[in-house]
Formats: C-alpha cells, structure tokens, sequence
C-alpha cells in the first residue's frame, strides 16, 4: 500500500481541528447555559418584585380596613399590631406612623402604647425620610405618656443607636420627645441615669460625624446636647455614680465631663433660648433625683430600662458599696 505524500501531516491538522471544533462548541453551550440562566434570574426578580407589590398592596389594603369598626365592634388590637408591623416590613413605614395616628396619637388606646413604640421604631430606622419626621413628630406629641424608665417607652433606634443622618427637624422632635418624657416621669436616679445615658449616645454619635465632616449641623448638635449633659452633671457627681452603660459600651463620669466640655450656644437665637431653658428645667428636675425607685427591671435601669414601679427606697435607707 502506497501512502500519499504529505497524508501524516494532513492528519495532523484534522486533529488539531477536531479540538478547536469541540473547545468552540463547549464555548457555546456555556455561553448559552448563561444567557439562559441570566433570563431565568431576570425572569424570577421581576416576579418576586411584583409578588413583594402585591404583598405591600394587600398589607395597605389590610391597615385601612382598621380605622373602620364593623357591626359597631372596635378595633381588633392584635390584629391592628400585626398589620402595623408588617406594613414597617413591608417598606410602607410611613402609612404605618400614619395609621398610628387614628388609632394610638392623643390617647387613643386601640393599640397598645408598646407595639406604637415599635412601628415609630421601624420608621426611625427605614430609609424614608419622610417616615423619620412623621415618627419624630408623633413620638414627640405623645411623649409626656411614655416612662423614661420603661424601654419599651423608647425606640431603640435612638437608644444607643443614633444616626446622625437625620434630618435637621427630625432631631429636633426627638430631642423634644427626650426631654417632655424626661422631665413628666417621677424624679429618681433611674431616670437620671436613662436621660443622662441617651443624651451621650447622641453626643458620640454626632461628635464622631462632625470631627470628619465639613457639615457644620453635627457641631451646633454636640453643642446643644452637650449643654443638656453639663445641666445633668453636677448631680450625677453628688450621687458618685462613675459607670454607665451604653449599650455594648462602658461610659465613665470623666466621659460625661468631657461632652459637658463641649457645650455651645447655638448661633440660632430663637433655638439657644429654648435649649437654655430646656437646661434649666433639667437641672430642676435632676435636684430631685434624690432616691433609687425599686421595680420589676430596676437592675436594667442601670443601662437606661426598666419595668412597672413598686417601691420607692430613700438613698439614706441604705449605703453604696463604694
């Protein structure tokens, strides 16, 4: 048998073919392996985001039922909470503050004071601005019937959690809410040290913003807040407390010194009266923060918290171990 001249290194060539045809085809089958993956993960985004709308519809739908009472019967309060919460989880935060209006704001009592806490609670930490001024502001309107040992009383969302990222009158409303819970609930030292622990919570958190910020608003809060601080000062050195609490932190008395250090007068007339007179008034009411209130909770007043009043001990009844 004769063998053409040159068959070896056709052959050569058709395998070399043979593997640059499979590599091609191998390509293609993955590229459209992905193309149909991308699709199917296209496909299955835009029916979970419709699915999410029908649920946020059907949740809006749900809380407006609320308002109205059938057959003369009044408002179911689980079902009312639960709807509430959801709407918070479902991204509809504001309409939740806003229902919150009919049915808790200015006494109303078709839900519990507890679950209206947690829904303003969802607002504060939504990223709708507007949800964060409307919980601000009802929060604040409501404020003179919260305890400020309870903490089921205040979001914590601003309880060792402040974000400094909230608008101008945001703040305002929530220090105004602080400061009329503070001042209406029974002077003692577990009040003291609740409103003392909030105000630095605010203070670090602005101060840590402001020292890298060239936005000046951070600054006049240090300031403002640091005068509420040093209005508190003198009696939390009478009652010789050195530690405190704020949330996975340890807050020292030189701490508090150090904010009160920074205290300034607003360059805002009209709002350096009112925090000026806000001072005063805490410095009068922390005078009478004389005794240590025993309740359900009283030890977790220690980090601002506690329960439902029991029993009142005078400090002369018994001596800190020192």
């Amino acid at each position: 048998m004769v063998i053409p001249l040159g068959a070896g290194s056709l052959f050569g060539y058709s395998d070399k073919m043979l593997v640059y045809a499979g590599a091609v085809v191998t390509a293609l089958v993955a590229l459209i392996a992905h193309t149909l993956t991308r699709q199917s993960n296209r496909r299955l985004a835009v029916e979970q985001k419709q699915s999410f709308g029908q649920l946020k519809l059907e949740a809006a739908m749900r809380a407006g039922q609320l308002v109205s009472s059938k057959d003369g019967l009044g408002v179911d309060r689980a079902a009312a909470a639960s709807s509430l919460l959801a709407l918070t989880r479902l991204d509809q935060a504001g309409l939740a503050v806003a229902m919150l209006v009919d049915l808790w704001d200015g006494g109303k009592d078709k839900v519990s004071t507890e679950t209206a806490i947690l829904v303003i609670d969802g607002a504060l930490r939504s990223d709708q601005r507007n949800a964060q001024l409307m919980a601000a502001e009802l929060l604040c309107r409501n404020a003179r019937s919260l305890d400020a040992c309870q903490s089921l009383h205040w979001p914590s969302a601003v309880d060792g959690g402040w974000d400094p990222q909230f608008g101008d009158k945001t703040k305002l409303l929530l220090f105004e809410a602080l400061l009329d819970m503070t001042l209406t609930t029974k002077p003692n030292e577990n009040a003291l040290r609740s409103v003392a622990v909030r105000l630095y919570g605010v203070w670090a958190a602005e101060a840590a913003v402001a020292h890298r910020s060239k936005d000046v608003s951070h600054a006049r809060v240090m300031g403002c807040v640091a005068t509420l601080i040093k209005a508190l000062l003198p009696q939390m050195e009478v009652l010789g407390y050195t530690d405190f609490i704020q949330g996975d932190s340890r807050v020292t008395l030189k701490d508090f010194t150090a904010a009160a250090a920074t205290a300034a007068d607003n360059p805002d007339e009209f709002l350096h009266r009112i925090v000026a007179r806000r001072a005063e008034d805490l410095i009068a009411w922390s005078l009478r923060c004389d005794c240590v209130d025993l309740f359900q909770g009283s030890i977790a007043s220690a980090v601002g918290q506690g329960g439902s009043p029991l029993l009142v001990v005078d400090r002369q009844d018994f001596k800190r171990p020192r």
